[in-house]
């Protein structure tokens, strides 16, 4: 009796359709979702205006700092930051403190020049930074390499034109 009540089922089973898979299911235009380019990472930023706001994830650089979730803003406003590299220039002379230079790479997705939206180095020393491309800011750390060694020389020569002039030597 057992059997013959399993056989029932069975057959009773083979009866019903098959599902059909997901891929036969899915419309045409179901696309699957992009591919984070390496590098990149999902973060959450806040879309809209302190009144109304919504979070949404965007793909970020992975060098990038800025808290995209803290401040609503426009999508098209993204910009992405890394953290600043920095030097003081500081004078024995100078009232108001040193003077800053600093750089950090940037992107800004929306912007409407090409070189802009991708990475590039903003070098700043008062007031609005200076973009360079890669290409244009290993270039310039080359000249801050020469200057440096420049300058070296140069305190090289003061410290013995000083210790001249203390030594009763003019």
């Amino acid at each position: 009796m057992a059997q013959s009540a399993i056989s029932q089922h069975i057959a009773a089973l083979s009866a019903i359709p098959s599902q059909p898979t997901a891929a036969e299911q899915a419309p045409a235009t179901v696309h699957p979702f992009p591919v984070l380019k390496p590098g990149n990472r999902l973060v959450p930023a806040l879309i809209g205006t302190s009144k109304s706001a919504h979070t949404a994830w965007i793909p970020c650089p992975t060098w990038c700092v800025e808290r995209h979730h803290e401040v609503p803003t426009t999508l098209e406003d993204i910009t992405h930051t890394s953290a600043s590299e920095d030097v003081g220039i500081s004078s024995f002379l100078r009232q108001d403190g040193s003077l800053l230079m600093y750089a950090m790479l940037q992107a800004d997705p929306a912007a409407s020049d090409p070189r802009l939206r991708q990475a590039h180095i903003g070098i700043e020393t008062d007031g609005m930074p200076d973009y360079h491309t890669p290409e244009m800011a290993e270039a310039f750390a080359d000249d801050l390499i020469l200057f440096a060694h420049r300058l070296k020389a140069l305190a090289r020569t003061a410290r013995v034109h000083n210790e001249a002039l203390e030594g009763g030597v003019a």
